[in-house]
């Protein structure tokens, strides 16, 4: 009787405890660049809100970024006829988990061919400067 009991006990607990499977390790990879970006953006955007909106690149130094940040990529920043871009290189993988991290954010994408895509049936215009094929924020600060 008492093994019985054992049994169903343990039969419980188990039906209780939820087993879900790992992610692959790709997914997790581009998580965290997604999480890096999103952080290097934050710190770029309180940079450029808190009043410093003169044109030009926008060193790292210069932001408050969180102790110990590492940058996982050559994320980059530059304001340019009155918008904030914040690109850096990244794979399809990583730009898709970037815009989920955002909420599919109309602001956030891929440099494509001098525009922000997905376009959302208009179209983002973004510089020479920004690589095709990055990871691309753009807003306007005016």
């Amino acid at each position: 009787m008492k093994a019985l009991v054992i049994l169903t006990f343990l039969l419980g607990v188990m039906a209780m405890i939820r087993f879900v499977p790992m992610e692959p390790v790709d997914t997790q990879r581009a998580r965290a660049i997604a999480v890096n970006y999103a952080a290097y953006r934050n710190a770029v955007y309180l940079h450029v809100f808190n009043g410093n909106k003169s044109s030009g690149s926008i060193a790292a130094a210069s932001m408050n970024l969180p102790a110990g940040f590492a940058l996982l990529r050559s994320w980059q920043a530059r304001i340019d006829a009155g918008c904030l871009y914040v690109w850096g290189p990244a794979s399809s993988e990583e730009i898709e988990a970037t815009r989920d991290l955002f909420w599919g954010s109309q602001a956030v994408g891929r440099a494509d061919g001098g525009k922000l895509e997905p376009g959302h049936g208009g179209t983002t215009p973004v510089p020479s400067f920004v690589p095709d094929g990055s990871l691309v924020s753009v807003v306007g600060i005016d």
